[in-house]
């Protein structure tokens, strides 16, 4: 279990859920998202340390170091901070 950390809010363990977004609001942290399919953009977050693997192309292109918390899934222990 990969284990995701939010810069001020705590942090939660991911347990093979559809995706990050999925497993953050499931555990009740406070995340931006309109979509959940990777095409608003609303759920981009920076990716300050860790690993993570697309799960699905997105529509919306996020910035280098930036990651959409819908369109992934943690493959090692990982730190996020919301813009």
């Amino acid at each position: 279990m990969a284990k995701i950390t939010v810069v001020g809010q705590g942090e939660c363990e991911f347990e093979g859920q559809f995706s990050m977004l999925e497993a953050l609001d499931e555990n009740g942290f406070d995340m931006p998202y309109s979509c959940r399919g990777g095409n608003c953009g609303a759920c981009a977050v920076k990716l300050l340390s860790g690993d993570v693997e697309e799960i699905q192309s997105p529509a919306y292109d996020v910035r280098e170091g930036e990651i959409l918390t819908c369109s992934v899934i943690p493959l090692t222990d990982v730190e996020i901070e919301l813009l």
